[in-house]
């Protein structure tokens, strides 16, 4: 339980403080989220014939890198060979909750799910419901924990 004493504190910074209550920004949404992986060529196989995505840019000077359509954000995926990120996935994603959310029409959920079982893809957890949908939870090739969610109709 939150101590009075700290919600007043916590008032009075906030009052004090020489940030505006509205950020003035007028931010579009999210370009792209930002993955590493350890081989760039099997995690592009793994995201476009598995998830159906397309590469519409590849990097080859300095981080060997590409981008995928994703429909309303790219993915960036990062070649980084020797960074050793599973126990730290794990931690963050197991202990915490980092992941990638993707969304789905719920007129296909269950020919994904069947998808990904035909490509062997092992899911973790799901199909499973949250709030108004379903989701399934699955990782890619290097770790990052995914999930594909579907909102059903009111």
């Amino acid at each position: 339980m939150v101590s009075q004493q700290l919600v007043l504190a916590l008032e009075t910074e906030r009052s004090n403080s020489f940030l505006p209550s509205r950020s003035l920004m007028q931010l579009k949404g999210i370009h792209h989220i930002a993955l590493n992986v350890k081989d760039l060529d099997r995690a592009e196989r793994f995201y476009t014939d598995v998830l159906g995505f397309q590469v519409t840019h590849r990097f080859s000077k300095g981080l060997r890198h590409l981008m995928l359509e994703t429909g309303n954000a790219a993915i960036a995926l990062f070649e980084t060979p020797n960074l050793k990120v599973e126990e730290a996935m794990n931690l963050v994603s197991e202990d915490g909750y980092l992941h990638l959310a993707l969304e789905a029409d719920p007129a296909d959920f269950k020919t994904i799910i069947k998808e990904l079982q035909t490509k062997k893809i092992q899911i973790d957890n799901g199909p499973v419901k949250r709030g108004n949908g379903e989701s399934v939870y699955f990782n890619d090739p290097d770790h990052n924990h995914l999930e594909i969610h579907c909102d059903h109709p009111k």
